[in-house]
């Protein structure tokens, strides 16, 4: 559910719920954006089990997917609420990244994540393939679905709770200073390795490439190219998920035996033709274009996804595997918090927010190459900094 309730959202925004560009940058900042409780995270599961941090957002979740039943004033109402759910997610991903470095060893974790990646595509696709039918037959239930949604996240929490897993199921303990000083330290230890901030450096330009392009995309198919619905709720929503199932277990496969700076590369020159041919498909006014981009980006993200989990502890000691896992998803927050509305920005030529008025640059689908060029950037960082690499951090213990 964590992995396609974004871009059904988004789906829901653009062809059922009349929204405008401003309710789904704040989607995008509250999805993105959620990672910014990353460090947070990571603290409390210094008292909390692991296991609890997936369980008990999971239910809240699930409580809030039925709040869509609620009289409300439309996409305001609704982009809050989901926007929520997305806060609480980021506990369940933290804590499952750090449990993957316990469950697995770094010579198959990847391919590891690729197989799980693909099972969870697998139930998200069934979900997504479902509201692709359930929003051309029933467009006003579109609320039942997710609390069909929130049903399976309460599911999800009663099984995951009967999982066996070992006493020592709380993140690893590097000190217990106070929340503030625990945070000074942190910072000193990820200044002090250089390999670590080059490649977050690298992460980040892409990042915020994708920040910026995503959530446009719906947008720019129905305004540019005058797509339908249901080719828009296929593109955004079905397409992604049913390329990842399909590619996650090869990418996995791929990665074990690469640098995550060399796969990260790969990612990054994939995104910048999947951004390219978004632009093209808006500037020309065609489908095809934005089709093919989002095959493209949705083959980028496939093993994209699975670096984004695996690639900091590729830097990380033992001890220290919290720590960078924290810090990669706090600086994924903060890119994710400022990438969508900086992205309405530049994206519209005029935004109206109840009584307030935003005056943007109007690029329209032309926003889409500054992408492309933070893609291209981050490429080259990632490769030249994959060419100078001295291998896994364990393995230079050794």
């Amino acid at each position: 559910m964590h992995l396609v309730l974004f871009p059904i959202a988004l789906v829901v925004l653009e062809t059922l719920l009349d929204a405008e560009v401003w309710h789904q940058a704040v989607l995008a900042s509250f999805f993105f954006g959620s990672c910014l409780f990353g460090l947070l995270v990571t603290r409390i599961g210094s008292v909390v089990p692991m296991r609890l941090l997936v369980i008990v957002p999971n239910c809240l979740i699930g409580l809030l997917l039925f709040g869509t039943l609620l009289p409300s004033e439309g996409a305001s109402w609704f982009t809050l609420l989901i926007g929520t759910t997305f806060l609480l997610k980021v506990f369940q991903q933290v804590a499952e990244m750090n449990m993957f470095r316990m469950l697995y060893p770094d010579t198959h974790r990847s391919a590891a994540v690729g197989l799980l990646r693909a099972v969870s595509a697998i139930s998200g696709l069934t979900v997504t393939i479902t509201s692709w039918w359930w929003f051309a037959l029933w467009p006003t239930w579109y609320s039942s679905l997710f609390c069909i949604m929130g049903l399976m996240l309460f599911s999800s929490a009663w099984f995951y709770s009967k999982i066996p897993v070992h006493r020592k199921s709380m993140f690893e303990q590097e000190n217990r200073e106070g929340l503030f000083a625990a945070f000074m330290t942190g910072c000193r230890i990820f200044f002090s390795d250089r390999r670590f901030v080059l490649y977050q450096f690298g992460f980040a330009l892409a990042g915020i490439a994708n920040h910026i392009g995503l959530y446009l995309v719906p947008r720019v198919m129905r305004e540019s190219a005058g797509a339908s619905d249901s080719t828009i709720r296929f593109v955004a929503a079905v397409m992604p998920v049913l390329l990842l199932v399909m590619t996650a277990p090869l990418w996995g496969r791929y990665m074990d035996k690469k640098s995550p700076m060399t796969a990260r590369g790969i990612f990054n020159v994939l995104q910048i033709f999947a951004f390219v041919f978004y632009a093209l498909g808006g500037i020309i006014g065609e489908v095809w274009p934005l089709f093919l981009g989002g095959a493209i980006h949705a083959l980028s993200n496939g093993g994209g996804s699975i670096n984004w989990i695996t690639g900091s502890m590729y830097f990380a000691r033992p001890e220290h595997v919290s720590l960078y896992n924290g810090i990669h998803v706090f600086l994924t927050g903060v890119r994710g918090f400022i990438g969508p509305p900086l992205a309405m920005f530049l994206f519209v030529e005029t935004e109206t927010i109840g009584s307030l008025k935003i005056e943007g640059l109007g690029m329209g689908p032309w926003v889409f190459l500054i992408s492309a060029v933070l893609s291209l950037l981050g490429a080259l960082v990632m490769f030249t900094q994959a060419k100078f690499d001295t291998g896994p951090v364990d393995r230079i213990a050794d």
